[in-house]
């Protein structure tokens, strides 16, 4: 069975060592795709690595 991994903002945050605010910017300019749940956004593992794979790009 395959497992999805979810991320919130906070644990992008330690990954990406970034800001709060750096991490929603990237995901207001569609750079990370994001979903919500209530009022907090969740990344899956998926997303995040196609999100590094762009930035490997440039």
């Amino acid at each position: 069975m395959n497992d999805l991994i979810v991320y919130d903002v906070n644990d992008l945050m330690k990954i990406l060592k970034v800001s709060r605010a750096t991490v929603i910017r990237y995901i207001n300019d569609k750079k990370i795709k994001a979903f919500k749940v209530g009022n907090s956004y969740r990344i899956t593992k998926d997303a995040l690595s196609e999100y590094i794979k762009e930035q490997e790009k440039s």
